[in-house]
């Protein structure tokens, strides 16, 4: 039996949504029992996982903040859900035998949840809209005599006669009224239909526990190390060990014996043949209690389960560098790793099963790609359909990667949530964009074939605005064009790339691979624009009115006549396109009317738009304004220092946690923000950094190499003016005069971190206000004065610089050296702190 269909009503923030769960269709090639949820931050993705958590647990009991506004009259919580593909097992369950109909030529069992009120259980109920007719007496009651129905109505007197011959009670059951009144056709028997909901058979959490699906939940906010735990009962890894253990020792020669031990202890408590022991004990009890009170006792014992019990009492432990620990000493992207090993062996062990039904297993989890490095996602991704390929477990999950979506296959698989009047709307395909036409099999093809080389094509599902072109030429000049605006003043940059965010440009490497996109972005409701050359000839012909004949009334084209080269810049260029593309852009006296025309499509805004903010003239008689900032003055003395051995910063240069930061403005590498971070064994330094500039030279001086924390769960999130602030602990994480290594806006696009002082306070609007400035005098940059986090703004604090390493503990170690050696370390590192 697997879950098909879920619908969520009143729950939270949704209003109603509902998801379809697609199935592995051996005719459609990537096909899967796998489901994605993308969308905005706070689009509703987590809540929709919780609603099926919650109706998939079978003693949930509802809490005041999952009812919307937290108001149990805006309810009640309401939860369907739709299985098919039963076995013998299901069809023989009292649950499902009378409640089993038939929908679109399958099988199918509904159950609706519901919740009223503040901590109470589900009132539970299922559909058929084919049962059966009920059969009512006029004007009968159970608390009536026959006599009595007599002297009210005389048509009662043949069913009360005939029902006399077999029966003398004065009030026979009503099934023995109905039958003679059928035998009679007496005009007292009433036929009405059922409701197609009707009360569960059986709402007890052991009845719905056989119905409903074995849930492994992965939340993404929860501290990891609680899926880490396998003494957690409901973590991931204990219920993931506990399904190993089940396959693996089940039919064990020892599991077997205690099995039979137990039943064997059992029977010291059976009925017939109880124990002596026991039922002394039994009688000494009861003898205290008729002291007191007429009772007796009676002792039961249910033989214990080995296989439940083992994972409980199993302790894991994992094995680095000879050391054994628990999970939880493991940073937190190796404790997802452990996870995603873990499934990997499930999914192992499902393909090798050789048990024909099994209870369903669903898999919810949030955000899969957290604290995995960009291979680890893809392993996680290609774990993850396994298991929704083996006919035993479903996968739901939350996403921001393109990772685990796919552009040519599974549409039926991607649900898009949009907030629509603060409500979540689901956009969902419920079956594929492509037919098996020949046009059709052509494009998917092509689309897979790009997806082999290309997969951030898939970020389009991610995007508020897409924009199609042929090559990576037009992608070039795009940027070129930015840069040489921004250069001569004509733009902000800052504008340029707040608008660049928002647009996902597609290189759909040549024109015939554009219907396919515009196919799949219509699909889904996702607007549009195409930039395109239409070439000469009649297969180029074919492609443009293929290009044309599928836009909508939202899309727009931009075609281009030969090409784009020939028609921007009047010249032919058969190969090295993009950087041509750029040098003559860079080099031209000035940008021509069609590049310009060019830049404002793909870009979907105008030049106009993008101009710097207008400084106001001043007079002699205005004082500047004054911007209240921390005093520029050395704060070296507030800085720890460390006694560090070169050999320890070399190896973590070997753990790539050793990176080069400037204090101020950069376009330096950053720091993989990707990469499973862990704090460097027996200290509470996280990484050391290598400061670069001397934007901050009293207090950190070029080349000195500094200890950075991480702050672990610091993410703000846009902000919107009509929203309560999410990010209200923020000025409790930061301190005053603190040295953070940050990314904000424009440096997250740039792949930059750089160093600032922060002084951070609150605008009565909910928006952040954060004063940045320099320690050096002599350094413009600390005039820029202050940022405010906007509702299209990013910030990330990635770590605070918490000292300096004392320079004459290095041995020789020399920061401005290309690739260090790594020196093998024969025992544990060890830090002074002075």
């Amino acid at each position: 039996m697997r879950l098909d269909r879920v619908v969520i009503k009143n729950f939270k923030s949704i209003k109603m949504i509902e998801l379809r769960i697609p199935q592995k269709d051996e005719h459609r090639q990537g096909s899967a029992d796998f489901l994605s949820i993308v969308g905005e931050n706070n689009a509703g993705k987590s809540s929709v996982l919780e609603a099926i958590r919650f109706a998939c647990t079978a003693t949930s009991k509802s809490a005041q903040v999952q009812f919307p506004g937290n108001e149990p009259s805006n309810g009640p919580i309401e939860i369907e859900l739709d299985f098919d593909q039963f076995n013998e097992s299901d069809r023989a369950s009292p649950v499902l035998q009378e409640n089993i109909f038939m929908e679109d030529g399958r099988e199918k069992y509904r159950l609706k949840r519901s919740w009223r009120t503040v901590g109470t259980a589900s009132e539970n109920s299922s559909y058929n809209p084919n049962r059966p007719p009920t059969d009512h007496l006029t004007g009968w009651t159970g608390k009536k005599t026959l006599k009595t129905l007599l002297e009210a109505d005389e048509r009662w007197k043949p069913i009360a006669e005939l029902v006399a011959q077999e029966n003398s009670t004065p009030r026979p059951p009503i099934g023995v009224l109905i039958k003679a009144a059928r035998q009679l056709n007496s005009p007292l028997l009433e036929t009405h239909p059922q409701e197609p909901w009707a009360a569960h058979p059986g709402s007890s959490a052991s009845h719905l526990e056989a119905i409903l699906p074995s849930i492994i939940y992965v939340p993404a906010l929860r501290e990891t190390s609680e899926e880490a735990d396998v003494g957690m009962k409901q973590s991931s890894i204990r219920k993931i060990v506990n399904s190993l253990f089940e396959q693996q020792l089940a039919s064990h020669e020892r599991v077997i014996r205690f099995r039979a031990a137990a039943i064997e202890l059992q029977d010291l408590f059976a009925t017939e043949g109880k124990h002596r022991i026991v039922t002394s004990i039994e009688e000494q009890i009861t003898a205290k209690f008729k002291e007191l009170i007429n009772i007796g006792a009676e002792l039961k014992f249910s033989a214990p389960d080995v296989m439940s019990d083992l994972a409980s009492s199993t302790e894991f432990r994992v094995l680095d560098g000879g050391l054994s620990t628990t999970p939880d000493n493991q940073g937190h992207g190796a404790q997802r790793s452990i996870v995603l090993a873990l499934l990997q062996m499930y999914a192992e062990q499902l393909r090798k099963s050789t048990a024909r039904e099994q209870h369903p297993m669903l898999f919810l989890i949030e955000e899969p790609e957290i604290y995995l490095h960009p291979a680890m996602c893809r392993r996680m991704r290609d774990t993850l359909l396994k298991i929704s390929r083996s006919g035993i477990g479903q996968v739901i999950c939350t996403t921001h990667s393109p990772v685990f979506l796919d552009l040519a296959d599974r549409h039926d698989g991607i649900v898009i949530l949009r907030k629509k009047a603060a409500a979540p709307v689901a956009k969902q395909r419920t079956r594929d964009v492509f037919d098996q036409t020949a046009t059709d099999k052509e494009q998917r093809a092509r689309l897979r074939m790009l997806l082999s080389f290309d997969p951030a094509v898939n970020e389009a599902f991610f995007s508020e605005q897409v924009c199609l072109v042929e090559g990576d030429c037009e992608i070039a000049a795009v940027e070129a064009v930015a840069r040489r605006l921004e250069k001569e003043g004509n733009i902000s940059w800052s504008k340029y790339l707040m608008a660049r965010r928002t647009v996902t440009l597609i290189n759909c490497r040549g024109k015939w691979t554009i219907p396919a996109f515009q196919k799949v972005l219509s699909a889904f409701d996702i607007n549009y624009r195409v930039i395109y050359d239409l070439d000469a000839g009649a297969q180029a012909n074919q492609a443009n009115s293929q290009i044309e004949n599928l836009l909508s009334e939202n899309d727009k084209s931009l075609p281009h006549d030969p090409n784009f080269e020939q028609f921007i810049f009047g010249k032919s260029w058969r190969s090295d396109k993009p950087w041509l593309a750029t040098k003559t852009i860079n080099e031209a006296p000035q940008l021509n009317a069609r590049l310009i025309e060019f830049f404002e499509f793909a870009l979907g805004k105008s030049v106009s738009d993008l101009k710097p903010d207008a400084v106001p003239p001043t007079t002699e008689n205005t004082t500047a304004p004054q911007v209240q900032r921390p005093s520029r003055r050395n704060l070296r003395g507030k800085l720890k220092e460390f006694k560090v051995p070169s050999q320890v910063i070399q190896s973590a240069q070997r753990v790539e946690q050793l990176f080069r930061i400037a204090a101020g403005p950069n376009f330096a590498i950053r720091p993989d923000s990707d990469s499973p971070f862990q704090q460097l064994e027996g200290t509470k330094i996280d990484a050391f950094a290598i400061v670069t500039g001397s934007s901050m030279a009293d207090t950190l001086h070029d080349n000195d190499i500094v200890a950075l924390k991480f702050l672990n769960k610091v993410f703000l999130e846009s902000v919107h003016s009509t929203d309560i602030p999410f990010n209200a602990a923020l000025p409790s994480l930061l301190e005053n005069d603190g040295i953070y290594v940050l990314a904000a806006n424009d440096y997250i696009d740039q792949k930059s971190y750089t160093m600032k002082r922060v002084r951070i306070s609150t605008r009565p609007d909910g928006a952040w206000r954060g004063d940045i400035s320099a320690d050096n005098p002599d350094t413009n940059w600390g005039d820029r004065g202050h940022f405010e986090i906007r509702k299209t703004d990013r910030i990330h604090f990635a770590a605070q610089v918490i000292g300096v390493v004392r320079r004459d503990e290095l041995e020789g170690f020399s920061p401005e050296a290309i690739g260090l050696t790594t020196i093998p370390m024969e025992q544990e590192p060890t830090f002074e702190e002075d």
